[in-house]
């Protein structure tokens, strides 16, 4: 895809934020914005979260500091970590951190055997240490440049705005990176997010790090954002598959590219640039796009590895099974046209899934079409009649009535009745 022109600006605050870095000044200490913030705004996107680094302040002091700006949470208070709520916006405040790797010796509740990967890691308050060596500690150099508010200025010790302005993934520290195996596959992420060239040196590194201990939510946060917030989720995609990340992490995306393409990512392009209304349902329709063609087995294995059921209410595992088994049926349009059974199919499918978003994983103007016609583009054929219908009609409540509803159903469903009319004579006849 083509990569977006990188140009640097200063990064404007608020001036309610400013007054948390003025206080730090007059402290003593020095307040810095760090991390996605900066990195997202040199990138040309609009920062949602804001994270501040103070340097030369000790948490306590630090605590006292911004107790006198708004209210104030704790998150990781041994070691700085706070939230601090100015009006109606909430900052992330930390001191500098030192990681530590803990030995598998040391133990703790969970047991030695739990100390691996990131659960290894202890993080310890270092609020002298500087910034270049506060900055080590982050996975990639776009990721570690900081941003002076007071001084108008950017720190950059490890070159993450040239890295930028080349379009280039490069890793801080090729030591401190191997030890979050999850960072593998942020740099997909970030690849597919940004469009940007992976550093050789960071994919080898990518190749090689064990990925069997990410939990499940930490792995479907980034698999989300690869798939939801990249323009070309192929470019992230390809990355993943050629790094062998998906067949140590999630073997059923192990696919054969065609021809030097992988034609899972091609399908995941074109899914990306549609206008999909609500979160949830975009997340099922690039899930299922990247789920196309898979076996139902297989296809449920993957969800039960991202531990994925709803979000925010909505059914996304139950909706990617169904997208994918009506995708994957034998001529799924089955026509559209009446006479070659096309209406009851069509209206068949609106009860399993939502048939626009199968029109768009198949790329189907005709099924779009026939689904607008016959009234199930968002969701299926409302029901004739109730269970209170029935009542006048001389069904009393029980299982006959249950019966009689499915059946009226079927008889709906196949285009026999098609109004309340029809559908009461129906049931009076069959009661």
């Amino acid at each position: 895809m083509p990569r977006r022109p990188i140009v640097v600006t200063p990064m404007r605050l608020p001036g309610r934020f400013v007054r948390l870095f003025e206080a730090c000044a007059a402290a003593g200490g020095r307040a810095l914005v760090v991390g996605g913030a900066v990195r997202d705004h040199c990138a040309g996107e609009a920062p949602k979260d804001l994270d501040v680094e103070v340097h030369g302040l000790e948490p306590k002091r630090l605590e006292v500091v911004l107790q006198g700006l708004g209210r104030v949470g704790e998150v990781g208070k041994s070691f700085g970590v706070y939230k601090l709520r100015l009006g109606g916006d909430e900052v992330d405040v930390s001191v500098p951190r030192r990681d530590r790797r803990r030995t598998p010796e040391e133990g703790d509740e969970a047991g030695p055997s739990k100390f691996t990967g990131h659960r290894a890691i202890e993080a310890e308050a270092a609020p002298f240490i500087g910034t270049t060596e506060a900055a080590r500690r982050r996975d990639l150099t776009i990721n570690a440049i900081a941003w002076d508010p007071l001084l108008l200025r950017y720190e950059d010790p490890w070159g993450g705005l040239d890295d930028l302005r080349r379009g280039l993934l490069r890793a801080v520290d090729p030591t401190t990176f191997v030890e979050d195996p999850l960072r593998a596959l942020r740099v997909a992420q970030f690849a597919g997010r940004f469009g940007f060239d992976v550093d050789p040196a960071l994919r080898a590194i990518c190749a090689a790090m064990p990925l069997d201990d990410l939990p499940s939510e930490r792995v479907w946060g980034e698999v989300a954002k690869l798939l939801t917030r990249s323009p070309a989720p192929s470019v992230g995609w390809s990355f993943a598959l050629q790094t062998g990340m998906w067949a140590r992490l999630l073997p059923e995306w192990e696919r054969t590219p065609i021809e030097g393409a992988d034609p899972t990512g091609v399908v995941l392009d074109r899914l990306a640039a549609l206008d999909v209304d609500g979160q949830p349902r975009r997340v099922a329709l690039l899930l299922a796009g990247a789920c196309l063609g898979l076996p139902a087995a297989e296809t449920e294995r993957l969800l039960d590895r991202l531990n994925l059921h709803r979000i925010d209410g909505y059914r996304v595992r139950e909706q990617v099974l169904a997208l994918v088994a009506e995708a994957n049926r034998p001529d799924p349009e089955d026509s559209t046209a009446p006479e070659r059974g096309g209406r009851e199919r069509v209206v068949r499918a609106a009860e399993r899934c939502d048939v626009q978003l199968l029109a768009w994983l198949l790329d189907s103007k005709p099924l779009q079409e026939a689904a607008a016609a016959w009234g199930v583009a968002r969701g299926p054929l409302p029901a004739l009649l109730g269970g209170k219908d029935l009542v006048p009609l001389g069904v009393a409540p029980g299982p006959r009535m249950g019966e009689i509803l499915s059946a009226l159903r079927e008889e709906q469903l196949a285009g026999r009745v098609s109004n309340r009319e029809e559908a009461a004579a129906w049931v009076s006849s069959n009661r």
